[in-house]
């Protein structure tokens, strides 16, 4: 879902770091989408 099959990490700690990094990225996204939302709506009940 998160285009971990994609990860080229050489070694297990790159490879932990590219996983964490990607999770955080979605993460932001997610919440980024439920901020945009949360305007919306405020700005329609104005």
């Amino acid at each position: 879902h998160y285009h971990l099959n994609k990860i080229k990490a050489r070694n297990q700690s790159t490879e932990t770091c590219w996983i964490f990094f990607g999770i955080l990225t979605a993460n932001a996204s997610i919440i980024s989408k439920r901020m945009q939302q949360a305007a919306q709506i405020k700005s329609t009940a104005a």
